[in-house]
């Protein structure tokens, strides 16, 4: 990587009819803050070494939420920048309504309809909102 490019992360917004999964962020960790701490967003983290975009983005939902899927399976939303990191979000479409088992990394989940996010009473991105919706409104 050289010096003027971003680190890279990589999230996949899990979809079940027109609902989308979110995870509410944990605040601090380790007694620091953390990056949009308290925010509700789709699962994901920075890409390791060696790894895919898709492969980290399954990774890491995978840590998440102990959902697992191959890297296949995801299709491509669009990239945020956001806290100076290139933010790969992926779509994968669920059969079945999915059931997460999370981890540390967030304190609650929901499924949330995503034309309901632009007026959604928690914190959110708004980048992300705008993505979310685009990709289903393309998708409709």
């Amino acid at each position: 990587m050289s010096s003027t490019s971003r680190p890279l992360a990589s999230s996949v917004a899990v979809f079940y009819k027109n609902s989308v999964l979110l995870g509410k962020r944990i605040e601090h960790h380790e007694g620091k803050p953390v990056p949009l701490g308290g925010y509700w967003s789709v699962f994901g983290g920075m890409v390791e070494e060696g790894e895919s975009l898709k492969e980290a983005a399954c990774r890491e939902l995978q840590e998440e939420t102990t959902i697992l899927l191959e890297p296949s399976v995801l299709c491509p939303i669009t990239v945020l920048y956001n806290h100076g990191v290139s933010y790969n979000i992926y779509a994968y479409h669920a059969c079945s309504l999915v059931l997460p088992v999370l981890n540390f990394e967030h304190t609650e989940y929901g499924w949330f309809k995503a034309e309901d996010l632009t007026s959604f009473p928690y914190l959110i991105d708004e980048s992300l909102v705008e993505a979310l919706n685009s990709y289903v409104s393309d998708t409709d």
